[in-house]
């Protein structure tokens, strides 16, 4: 993401595809180029360089002699005309050797001259061109074959070769040898010369396709001590610690049959502790003066918890917080009962998560280690617990190389993204500090998950895989297959029947399972009852329901029931649309089917770097040659969209609008009461995907609440930004971790896609292991090393951009990473910044990532809003106007994509939308739920049926995301002054086929911009009269336009309020009615309790609200439980006065 990063990455993809020159003759003296050696598949890309001796941006003159000529060799047959090579831009002016078919020829942007010969695959031939500025002679093989008139126009002053993408023109294959070009014209001795020179066969040839290239240049984070004088200052004060109660409940707390959650534990820091785990694990150990420990939890929870340090979400409390946390080991403990229901039984301890690294010990005996913030940890403690009190101790160490903290300030900058902790993934490499993340002190250490312990018989079940496939073409029918691993734990063979029923489906198998671990498969081909008829699928959101079902598997051994289990999955089947290079060279356009392959037992895509191939618009995946063959691969039904990837649940093509999650919280206080709230306001957003960036949301809650909410999830593993972040040095360890999350997980139908690495391919042994395991334990999902360029758009932009240009230049194809400056509400604001700091800009504000400069770089957002709208007069004036930038900018950023959809775009994620901590960029929430007018304008934008207009050229458009056609709908546009003067009003029918997005008119805004700025007013209305969608926008013809709005009057705006019950809600029923002349722009509506305090989470249908004159409009506004005393509904705006009402 950085902007360091990008450039030194280009520089390192720029040297890969350098051509390969000759010793070429001296520019300057002779004005001869070349000569280059060159090979080109038919799927791969072109190669141009500037000329020797002339600099970027200089120009070829229009006249004057040229000489253009080397050896080509096509590699199949020619059907329709190539550019080979020449000088300069084939777009302007350029001077090419041409093949087509059976001739070769010479084109300089007109008429081209061609001559017909026995063109060979395989076979070398010598072509030339020679030009005196007047005519153009074509030399075949040494002879002259023809002539005409030319008139060369200046062209930039490079040499391309296999030039792509050029109209009229098909991709050149083959190969180019000693090509070379002259400003000058060669005699026919010099060209019969040149011809009689046959190609070296010892000729080292550059690849228009290359593999992709392995890390070159890495960056080690916060080298040096920060200097004192760059660290953040602030005026107000560093707040006191507040502790919490502690939990006082039940040391084992029942999870369900035979399964107990440890909840009471203990803390403290291990150089205070002079004995080994072999004592402190001893029931009769004293650890009273240790601290009561928040788990699942970090060491620093824990600490706040407990009053020991500060809040450090608040202000710059997080910079009294010492670093030395992470420089020390820790012990935990707990101390519980075996419960009675355990006796005689098999049992099982299981770490699901610490961090990062763990001794652990039981009743004085040590059970083992553990390594990685991902992998469990399980061991067998059957004999080892005791009737009566156990004693349970953990020795956590953090990270070993956590590296140095930046402290960010205005002084400081942003700093770098990471450091010395990449060396230890899968660890929160994060937790060392980003431009969205202060340094967590702890680097997230300790038993961040929960310990739980189970009881089975002599058989144990595994992690089982549930895979469900579509084989009819309009999903009547759905295969389920079951692969249930068991562990027979005797030491003999036995009779084990293993049963699965969901949705009133029952099948059973039995087998004898030797001694040791085994699997039972359950299929479709041995079960019928698993071919299901007319299954509830499993759609994301906005495209259907997001059915899951619950699967109850057991295992039984000689008659008696021994474990089992409850799955949740979902009955989906993912494929994918991608531009993949087979291996004759040609890119094929391809739907994909991995669940298939599986079926077939096939390995059908090669993501190594020797599979990632150069391509015209990028990087691309190969396909073997199992899989160029295979019935899993089909060619797909339209190309335009070459090489970027498109998504399909189901069959049905995925218009993936969504987010990033950096981290789901900076201190990884991850139950699901604190993240459900998050998950369901991207529901409420109309967002259909998430990305977990980095892996740094693993976790059971995480991907329980993206099943239920229809969120697919593309999941990194945690390996970050090639030729920037240095790379994970213990490879096995990164792989154990990485084997038991794909375990663990893979039967969420949320989860779409892996990647290997953010921003970058891993090296290339970690590479080639992920791709395998996830070969070989999913098998139905696509990896891909990662996360941008292959088969996906580069990253970025993350500064201020004008909203028109997300229509016109960023993000195109399937982007992962789009994102601009995103203030939150001033009171999400004022929450998390003490009040000397709010104002004028501090650096509090830095340390809450507003960073001038850097990937985000708010100096951009700030000019553009001092140009547009005035600069900010105070922190409620920035605020105000920031509401305005965000609601527009981000509403863009998805109008842009509907635009073209299925065209040029596929899927925009924005970076990002989940806020790590409170942080004042990019995301579209705030961390305490509260929701600003970034995520309102995102709401619209991704709506399920939507109006809008282009920005560039005030084209409407009707987007149905939805999978019914809508026939008939009328769509009326009205534009009035910022008086609220009717200037136009037009009504059109439109219609527009399921899942697409339909043109209609231009709004011709010529005449109404020339008084600088207007309202537009689009709204939808289905053929029966029913409202579909209204949209609204503030546009001017410039900057200077645009400061009209600050000279808006204030509009009054009635305002009533109430309440009632919604299940477990509360619901509040607000009408607005703009009783002014004008329009009343970005309305935001707060709602507060009887003290003025935001209730929160609060789910708000609309906000940010524009009312045209006269306009009466209706907002519902839910949160949960009861209906507070004394809560009202505040209302404030771009021109709007300021009123309140109490909730009735």
């Amino acid at each position: 993401m950085t902007t360091l990063r990008q450039r030194l990455f280009k520089t390192a993809l720029l040297a890969a595809t350098a051509l390969t020159l000759a010793t070429p003759v001296a520019a300057a003296a002779q004005a001869a180029w070349g000569p280059y050696n060159a090979d080109f598949p038919a799927g791969g890309g072109g190669l141009s360089r500037p000329l020797a001796g002339k600099a970027e941006g200089d120009i070829l003159p229009a006249g004057g002699p040229w000489s253009i000529h080397g050896w080509v060799q096509v590699s199949e047959a020619v059907s329709a005309p190539s550019l080979v090579a020449g000088l300069g831009d084939p777009e302007a002016g350029g001077r090419f050797l041409t093949v087509d078919g059976g001739a070769f020829g010479v084109w300089t942007g007109g008429q081209p001259l061609s001559v017909k010969a026995a063109i060979k695959p395989g076979d070398w031939r010598f072509v030339a061109a020679v030009s005196d500025g007047a005519k153009v002679t074509l030399y075949v093989d040494g002879a002259s074959a023809g002539e005409a008139p030319v008139a060369a126009a200046a062209t930039p002053a490079i040499i391309a070769l296999a030039p792509r993408k050029v109209a009229g023109f098909s991709p050149f294959a083959g190969r180019i040898a000693d090509f070379a070009a002259e400003g000058r014209a060669l005699s026919e001795s010099e060209i019969k010369t040149a011809a009689a020179r046959k190609p070296d066969p010892l000729t080292v040839y550059e690849s228009g396709s290359p593999n992709w290239p392995v890390q070159v240049r890495q960056m080690y984070g916060q080298v040096t001590p920060q200097e004192a004088w760059t660290r953040p200052k602030g005026k107000g004060a560093i707040s006191a610690p507040v502790a919490k109660p502690a939990y006082a409940g039940p040391a084992l707390v029942a999870d369900g049959p035979d399964a107990w959650t440890l909840k009471r534990w203990s803390l403290v820091e291990a150089p205070k502790v002079a004995q080994d785990g072999a004592v402190v694990s001893t029931p009769t150990y004293d650890a009273r003066a240790w601290y009561a420990a928040t788990v699942p939890g970090t060491v620093l929870t824990t600490l706040v918890d407990r009053g020991v340090y500060p809040d450090p979400d608040y202000g710059l409390n997080n910079t009294a917080i010492p670093e030395s946390l992470n420089k020390q080991a820790y012990w935990y403990r707990s101390s519980f009962e075996t419960p009675a229901s355990a006796a005689g039984k098999r049992l099982l301890l299981t770490f699901k998560g610490v961090n990062y690294a763990a001794e652990i010990w039981l009743n004085g005996e040590k059970l083992g280690e553990l390594k990685g913030a991902f992998i469990r940890g399980q061991f067998d403690v059957t004999g080892k617990l005791k009737p009566g009190q156990n004693a349970l101790a953990v020795k956590v160490s953090p990270p070993p190389h956590p590296g140095l903290a930046h402290e960010e300030s205005l002084t400081a900058g942003v700093g770098e993204n990471g450091g010395m902790m990449a060396l230890d993934g899968p660890t929160f490499i994060a937790s060392e500090g980003w431009d969205w993340i202060p340094s967590v002190r702890d680097r997230n250490t300790g038993l961040w998950q929960d310990v739980v312990l189970t009881a089975s018989g002599e058989a144990r079940l595994g992690d089982a895989h549930v895979v469900t496939t579509l084989p009819k073409a309009d999903n009547s029918q759905a295969d389920i297959e079951i692969t249930a691993p068991v562990e027979n734990l005797t030491g003999h063979p036995v009779q084990a029947t293993v049963t699965a029923a969901f949705d009133g489906f029952n099948v059973s198998k039995t087998v004898t399972l030797a001694p040791g671990a085994g699997s039972v498969v359950l299929s479709p081909a041995e079960f019928p009852q698993l071919s299901v008829a007319h299954p509830k699928l499993w759609w994301p959101n906005g495209y259907g329901d997001p059915a899951l079902h619950d699967l109850k598997l057991s295992v039984a051994v000689d008659g008696q029931a021994s474990d089992q289990k409850t799955i949740r999955f979902g009955i989906r089947q993912i494929t994918y649309d991608l531009s993949l290079m087979n291996p004759s060279g040609h890119l094929r356009r391809v739907e994909v089917d991995f669940s298939k392959a599986r079926q077939l037992g096939q390995d059908i895509t090669d993501g190594s770097h020797e599979g990632i191939r150069k391509v015209a618009d990028g990087w691309a995946t190969s396909l073997t040659a199992q899989g160029d063959a295979s019935p899993a691969v089909r060619d797909a039904d339209d190309a335009s969209l070459t090489p970027y990837l498109v998504i399909k649940v189901n069959g049905v093509k995925i218009a993936a609008r969504g987010g990033n999650w950096g981290t789901d919280d900076w201190r990884k206080r991850v139950d699901r009461t604190r993240l459900e709230p998050y998950f369901r306001l991207h529901k409420d957003a109309h967002l259909n995907i998430i990305r977990n960036w980095v892996g740094q949301n693993t976790e059971d809650a995480f991907f329980d609440l993206a099943d239920e909410y229809g969120l697919l999830v593309l999941n990194d593993f945690w390996d970050s930004t090639q030729d920037y972040n240095l790379e994970a040095q213990d490879v096995p360890l990164f792989l154990a971790n990485a084997a038991d999350v794909i375990s663990r997980y893979r039967n969420h139908p949320s989860i779409v896609l892996w990647f290997g690495r953010n921003e970058g391919v891993p090296q290339p042994i970690l590479n080639e292991g992920l791709e395998k395991l996830v070969h070989d334990l999913d098998g139905t999902r696509w990896y891909t090393g990662s996360s941008n360029r292959v088969n996906l758009q580069n990253s970025g932009p993350y500064s201020y951009k004008e909203p028109q240009t997300y229509f016109t230049d960023h993000a195109k194809g399937f982007s992962v990473e789009v994102g601009t400056p995103s203030f939150p509400t001033l009171e999400a604001f004022e929450a998390a910044v003490p009040a000397p700091d709010r104002w004028p800009i501090s650096d509090s504000w830095a340390y809450h990532d507003w960073h001038p400069t850097g990937n985000g770089a708010t100096k951009s957002f700030l000019d553009a809003m001092t140009a547009k709208l005035g600069a900010p007069t105070s922190l409620e004036d920035f605020e105000r106007k920031a509401q305005l930038l965000n609601y527009e900018t981000h509403r863009a950023i998805f109008e842009g994509m509907n635009q073209e959809l299925w065209t040029k775009s596929s899927g925009r994620l924005l970076w990002m939308t989940q806020p790590a901590w409170p942080s004042t960029m990019w995301q579209i929430l705030s961390h305490d739920y509260d929701t600003h007018a970034a995520f309102y304008g995102t709401q619209k934008g991704a709506e399920i049926i939507h109006v809008q207009m282009s920005q560039p050229d005030h084209r409407l458009a009707l987007v149905n995301n939805g999978l019914t056609p809508i026939i008939g709908a009328s769509l009326r546009a009205r534009v009035l002054g910022l008086d609220g003067k009717l200037l136009a009003d037009r009504t059109s029918r439109i219609d527009a086929g399921a899942n697409s997005t339909a043109l209609g008119e231009t709004l011709d805004l010529s005449g109404p911009l020339a008084q600088g700025a207007v309202v537009v007013r689009l709204d939808l209305t289905a053929a029966d009269g029913a409202p579909l969608s209204s949209n609204l926008y503030w546009t001017a013809k410039d900057a200077e336009g645009e400061r009209k709005l600050s000279a808006m009057s204030a509009q009054p705006v009635s305002l009533a309020a109430a309440a009632g019950k919604s299940g477990a809600e509360t619901l509040v029923t607000v009408t607005l009615a703009n009783t002014g002349s004008a329009p009343a722009l970005n309305g935001k509506l707060t709602l507060v309790d009887a003290k003025g305090a935001r209730i929160l989470p609060a789910y708000y249908a609309d906000n940010y609200v524009s009312l045209l004159p006269g306009e009466r409009r209706t907002v519902e506004i839910r949160y949960p439980g009861e209906a507070r005393a004394g809560a009202k509904v505040e209302l404030r705006g771009w021109n709007v006065i300021p009123v309140a009402a109490k909730v009735r």
